[in-house]
Protein backbone atom coordinates (compact mmCIF):
# COMPACT_ATOMS: atom_id res chain seq x y z
CA UNK A 1 0.00 0.00 0.00
CA UNK A 2 1.45 3.43 -0.82
CA UNK A 3 0.09 6.23 1.39
CA UNK A 4 0.12 10.20 0.39
CA UNK A 5 -0.74 12.49 2.50
CA UNK A 6 -2.17 15.93 1.04
CA UNK A 7 -2.12 19.03 2.84
CA UNK A 8 -3.77 22.63 1.39
CA UNK A 9 -5.62 25.10 3.37
CA UNK A 10 -7.70 24.74 0.24
CA UNK A 11 -10.88 22.14 0.57
CA UNK A 12 -10.91 22.64 -3.22
CA UNK A 13 -7.86 22.43 -4.30
CA UNK A 14 -7.08 19.25 -1.78
CA UNK A 15 -10.22 16.80 -3.74
CA UNK A 16 -9.20 18.14 -6.79
CA UNK A 17 -5.57 16.63 -6.20
CA UNK A 18 -6.84 13.39 -4.61
CA UNK A 19 -9.40 13.31 -7.56
CA UNK A 20 -6.67 13.13 -10.05
CA UNK A 21 -4.22 10.79 -7.67
CA UNK A 22 -6.36 8.22 -7.06
CA UNK A 23 -7.77 8.06 -10.90
CA UNK A 24 -3.93 8.01 -11.79
CA UNK A 25 -3.09 5.17 -9.05
CA UNK A 26 -5.88 3.09 -10.25
CA UNK A 27 -5.14 3.57 -13.77
CA UNK A 28 -1.89 2.48 -12.64
CA UNK A 29 -2.54 -0.26 -10.95
CA UNK A 30 -1.12 0.75 -7.93
CA UNK A 31 -2.57 0.32 -4.72
CA UNK A 32 -2.48 3.20 -2.49
CA UNK A 33 -4.53 5.66 -0.25
CA UNK A 34 -4.66 9.39 -0.29
CA UNK A 35 -5.90 10.92 3.06
CA UNK A 36 -6.38 15.19 3.15
CA UNK A 37 -5.67 17.40 5.68
CA UNK A 38 -7.10 21.37 5.52
CA UNK A 39 -3.75 22.54 7.66
CA UNK A 40 -0.29 21.59 9.37
CA UNK A 41 -1.38 21.46 12.35
CA UNK A 42 -4.24 18.98 11.45
CA UNK A 43 -1.58 16.66 9.89
CA UNK A 44 1.18 17.10 13.02
CA UNK A 45 -1.42 16.03 15.43
CA UNK A 46 -1.32 12.37 13.86
CA UNK A 47 1.59 12.15 15.66
CA UNK A 48 3.92 9.89 15.07
CA UNK A 49 1.39 7.89 12.84
CA UNK A 50 2.57 10.06 10.14
CA UNK A 51 5.22 7.27 9.50
CA UNK A 52 2.84 5.44 7.51
CA UNK A 53 3.18 7.88 4.50
CA UNK A 54 5.46 6.91 1.74
CA UNK A 55 4.75 10.51 0.10
CA UNK A 56 3.64 14.43 1.98
CA UNK A 57 2.52 16.91 -0.32
CA UNK A 58 1.98 20.20 1.19
CA UNK A 59 0.76 23.53 0.32
CA UNK A 60 3.57 26.22 0.88
CA UNK A 61 1.45 29.02 1.83
CA UNK A 62 -1.31 27.77 4.29
CA UNK A 63 -2.43 29.75 7.68
CA UNK A 64 -1.06 28.79 10.78
CA UNK A 65 1.50 26.43 10.30
CA UNK A 66 3.30 27.21 6.54
CA UNK A 67 4.65 24.21 4.11
CA UNK A 68 7.71 25.12 5.41
CA UNK A 69 7.22 25.01 9.28
CA UNK A 70 4.86 21.71 8.90
CA UNK A 71 7.69 20.12 6.77
CA UNK A 72 10.34 20.51 9.83
CA UNK A 73 7.60 19.49 12.25
CA UNK A 74 7.25 16.31 9.93
CA UNK A 75 11.46 15.94 9.74
CA UNK A 76 11.16 16.11 13.73
CA UNK A 77 8.77 12.76 13.97
CA UNK A 78 9.29 11.49 10.71
CA UNK A 79 13.53 12.21 9.59
CA UNK A 80 12.94 9.80 6.17
CA UNK A 81 9.77 11.43 5.04
CA UNK A 82 9.95 11.98 1.57
CA UNK A 83 8.34 15.53 1.07
CA UNK A 84 7.08 17.56 -1.86
CA UNK A 85 5.82 21.41 -2.10
CA UNK A 86 2.40 22.14 -4.41
CA UNK A 87 2.12 26.14 -4.17
CA UNK A 88 0.78 28.96 -6.52
CA UNK A 89 4.37 30.47 -6.09
CA UNK A 90 7.69 29.96 -8.20
CA UNK A 91 9.92 32.07 -6.29
CA UNK A 92 9.67 29.68 -3.17
CA UNK A 93 11.71 27.15 -5.27
CA UNK A 94 14.91 27.56 -4.10
CA UNK A 95 13.66 27.80 -0.98
CA UNK A 96 12.18 24.23 -1.13
CA UNK A 97 15.24 22.58 -1.75
CA UNK A 98 16.75 23.54 1.42
CA UNK A 99 14.66 21.08 2.75
CA UNK A 100 14.99 18.14 0.98
CA UNK A 101 12.12 18.86 -1.11
CA UNK A 102 11.80 15.80 -3.89
CA UNK A 103 9.71 17.53 -5.91
CA UNK A 104 8.65 21.33 -6.49
CA UNK A 105 5.17 21.33 -8.35
CA UNK A 106 3.56 25.00 -8.96
CA UNK A 107 -0.08 23.82 -9.40
CA UNK A 108 -1.21 26.81 -12.20
CA UNK A 109 1.45 24.98 -14.37
CA UNK A 110 -0.01 23.54 -17.31
CA UNK A 111 2.49 20.77 -16.27
CA UNK A 112 1.04 19.93 -13.17
CA UNK A 113 -0.37 17.08 -13.22
CA UNK A 114 2.52 15.27 -15.65
CA UNK A 115 4.96 16.35 -12.89
CA UNK A 116 2.95 15.26 -9.69
CA UNK A 117 2.17 11.89 -11.34
CA UNK A 118 6.32 11.82 -12.76
CA UNK A 119 6.99 12.64 -8.63
CA UNK A 120 4.61 10.01 -7.07
CA UNK A 121 6.38 7.54 -9.62
CA UNK A 122 9.48 8.40 -8.50
CA UNK A 123 9.10 7.93 -4.65
CA UNK A 124 6.84 4.73 -5.16
CA UNK A 125 9.72 3.31 -7.40
CA UNK A 126 12.19 3.76 -3.94
CA UNK A 127 12.57 0.81 -1.97
CA UNK A 128 10.65 0.73 1.28
CA UNK A 129 11.85 -0.26 4.37
CA UNK A 130 10.06 -3.43 5.66
CA UNK A 131 8.03 -3.20 8.20
CA UNK A 132 6.58 -5.29 10.93
CA UNK A 133 3.20 -4.80 12.52
CA UNK A 134 2.80 -5.28 16.38
CA UNK A 135 -0.52 -5.92 17.89
CA UNK A 136 0.39 -4.43 21.60
CA UNK A 137 -2.03 -4.67 24.23
CA UNK A 138 -3.64 -1.04 24.21
CA UNK A 139 -2.84 -0.08 20.38
CA UNK A 140 -1.30 -1.18 16.87
CA UNK A 141 2.84 -0.29 16.52
CA UNK A 142 4.58 -0.46 12.64
CA UNK A 143 8.53 -0.73 13.08
CA UNK A 144 11.08 -0.76 10.42
CA UNK A 145 12.49 -4.57 10.76
CA UNK A 146 15.92 -3.35 10.03
CA UNK A 147 15.85 -1.22 12.84
CA UNK A 148 15.49 -3.91 15.79
CA UNK A 149 18.70 -4.47 17.34
CA UNK A 150 17.41 -7.52 18.93
CA UNK A 151 14.56 -9.08 21.00
CA UNK A 152 14.17 -10.29 24.57
CA UNK A 153 11.54 -12.73 26.21
CA UNK A 154 10.26 -11.95 29.87
CA UNK A 155 8.00 -14.97 31.04
CA UNK A 156 4.63 -14.45 28.29
CA UNK A 157 5.85 -11.07 26.93
CA UNK A 158 8.78 -9.89 24.52
CA UNK A 159 10.42 -6.56 24.23
CA UNK A 160 11.35 -5.08 21.08
CA UNK A 161 14.52 -3.35 21.56
CA UNK A 162 15.02 -0.38 18.19
CA UNK A 163 17.82 1.32 17.13
CA UNK A 164 16.85 4.90 17.79
CA UNK A 165 16.59 6.17 21.31
CA UNK A 166 13.65 8.09 20.08
CA UNK A 167 11.59 5.26 18.84
CA UNK A 168 11.29 4.02 22.63
CA UNK A 169 10.73 0.02 22.76
CA UNK A 170 7.56 -2.15 22.07
CA UNK A 171 6.34 -5.07 24.71
CA UNK A 172 3.91 -7.52 23.18
CA UNK A 173 2.52 -10.58 24.45
CA UNK A 174 3.98 -13.91 22.75
CA UNK A 175 6.55 -16.42 22.45
CA UNK A 176 10.10 -15.28 21.23
CA UNK A 177 9.70 -18.60 18.50
CA UNK A 178 6.43 -16.84 16.86
CA UNK A 179 8.27 -13.59 16.92
CA UNK A 180 11.01 -14.82 15.17
CA UNK A 181 8.94 -16.65 12.48
CA UNK A 182 8.03 -13.03 11.52
CA UNK A 183 11.71 -11.81 10.71
CA UNK A 184 14.11 -12.38 7.80
CA UNK A 185 17.08 -14.75 8.29
CA UNK A 186 19.06 -12.17 9.87
CA UNK A 187 17.71 -12.50 13.07
CA UNK A 188 18.95 -15.68 15.29
CA UNK A 189 18.56 -16.96 18.85
CA UNK A 190 21.44 -16.75 20.50
CA UNK A 191 19.96 -17.50 23.88
CA UNK A 192 16.88 -18.93 25.26
CA UNK A 193 15.42 -15.37 26.26
CA UNK A 194 17.13 -13.42 23.53
CA UNK A 195 17.14 -13.04 19.47
CA UNK A 196 19.70 -10.68 17.97
CA UNK A 197 19.77 -8.72 14.50
CA UNK A 198 23.22 -9.58 12.88
CA UNK A 199 23.19 -6.74 11.10
CA UNK A 200 23.76 -4.91 13.70
CA UNK A 201 26.37 -6.89 15.29
CA UNK A 202 29.86 -5.46 15.59
CA UNK A 203 31.09 -8.32 17.21
CA UNK A 204 31.00 -12.06 18.20
CA UNK A 205 32.96 -13.43 21.34
CA UNK A 206 32.66 -16.44 23.16
CA UNK A 207 30.64 -15.46 25.75
CA UNK A 208 28.57 -12.39 23.99
CA UNK A 209 27.21 -10.39 20.74
CA UNK A 210 28.03 -6.67 20.73
CA UNK A 211 25.33 -4.80 19.15
CA UNK A 212 25.46 -1.21 18.56
CA UNK A 213 22.67 1.44 18.43
CA UNK A 214 22.14 4.90 16.19
CA UNK A 215 23.43 6.90 18.92
CA UNK A 216 26.64 4.31 19.35
CA UNK A 217 25.56 3.10 22.20
CA UNK A 218 27.39 -0.71 23.28
CA UNK A 219 25.14 -3.21 24.18
CA UNK A 220 26.83 -6.59 25.14
CA UNK A 221 24.28 -9.85 24.90
CA UNK A 222 24.57 -13.11 26.02
CA UNK A 223 25.43 -15.98 23.56
CA UNK A 224 25.22 -19.56 25.23
CA UNK A 225 27.69 -22.25 25.06
CA UNK A 226 25.59 -24.54 22.92
CA UNK A 227 24.67 -21.60 20.23
CA UNK A 228 28.31 -19.86 19.88
CA UNK A 229 29.03 -21.75 16.90
CA UNK A 230 26.30 -21.63 14.88
CA UNK A 231 25.87 -17.32 15.50
CA UNK A 232 29.40 -17.31 14.80
CA UNK A 233 29.19 -19.28 11.80
CA UNK A 234 26.51 -17.15 10.47
CA UNK A 235 27.80 -13.78 11.47
CA UNK A 236 31.07 -14.53 9.35
CA UNK A 237 28.69 -15.67 6.30
CA UNK A 238 26.77 -12.66 6.80
CA UNK A 239 29.83 -9.78 6.97
CA UNK A 240 30.51 -9.88 3.09
CA UNK A 241 26.45 -9.00 2.20
CA UNK A 242 26.50 -6.15 4.81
Amino acid sequence: MFRIALCDDSKQFLEYEKSIIDHYMLNEKKESQCDIFLSGANLISQGIAIKKYNLFILDYDMEGLTGFDTANRIYELYPGAKIAFATNYYDFTREGYKYNAVRYLVKQEATFKTELFECIDTVYKLKPKRKLLLELSDRSEEVTIDDILFIKSDKHYVQYYISSVQSGNSMRRCCLDDAQAELPNCFIRIHLRYIVNLKKATKITRFKVIVKDDDNRIIELPIARNRYDEVNKRFCLMKGEF
